[in-house]
């Protein structure tokens, strides 16, 4: 396939099948090996042989495995698309959603995020870069914000709230707001908050509560009448 023609798909056809444990455990290191020497090059200055030497393979054996680099980053997105997805489940079932305050609950969904981000920090450098040449790779991204995004509406509905915006694209749109700027912290350096802060996963947790409407704690604390007036 042509470079300035790579699409997004589940398993991409390119990519040749594992067929022995062996095989997966090499394919396993190549895309970590990928995702590490995108972070530090960057996609486009990034070399198949660099990553064949961080994985401690032949450059052969990369390409037995990976048509091209592109390739090896579609492969990534899928598995990475696949782990977020799952993370998101686990995450909304565990009981302390349930009864824990919003405001908690939404910091520690944001502080997760940023840590899950983090590990893979050359796979979202490397999904700017292809995505600034005009390569479509942003599809895998969005199933992940409508998923969250769902889940959050289950979850205000299950305690009797409705966000202001009333649907689910007001609810995707903060998700990808809260996203966009922990990826920009990641990317581009902390302002005015780095991702070490606790008080930025309290300032996002704030921020999705005041976009749907739906008040913190904090919020309630300062509207309530003092003791005894």
């Amino acid at each position: 396939m042509a470079k300035d023609n790579v699409t997004e798909t589940s398993e991409p056809a390119w990519v040749r099948p594992a067929y022995q444990e062996r095989s997966r455990q090499q394919r396993d290191r190549l895309l970590k090996a990928g995702e590490r020497v995108f972070a530090e090059s960057g996609f486009w200055q990034a070399h198949v042989a660099q990553i064949a030497k961080k994985a401690g393979c032949s450059v052969g054996s990369f390409y037995r495995r990976f048509h091209d680099k592109e390739a090896l980053f579609l492969a990534l997105q899928a598995e990475m698309a696949a782990r977020a997805e799952a993370n998101i489940g686990r995450f909304f079932a565990d009981p302390a959603c349930a009864s824990e305050p919003l405001e908690t609950v939404f910091a520690r969904l944001a502080r997760n995020t940023a840590r899950g981000m983090k590990g893979i920090e050359g796979y979202y450098r490397a999904l700017f870069e292809l995505s600034l040449r005009g390569h479509d790779v942003w599809p895998p991204m969005r199933r992940i914000e409508e998923l969250e995004a769902r889940q959050i509406l289950g979850l205000l509905e299950a305690r009797g709230l409705t966000p202001a915006g009333g649907g689910p694209r007001s609810v995707e749109l903060v998700v990808r707001m809260m996203h966009g700027h922990i990826i920009s912290t990641m990317l581009h350096g902390p302002g005015p908050y780095g991702l070490d802060d606790a008080e930025l996963y309290e300032e996002l947790a704030h921020l999705v509560l005041r976009h749907l409407g739906v008040p913190d704690a904090a919020a309630k604390a300062a509207r309530a009448p003092a003791a005894g007036s």
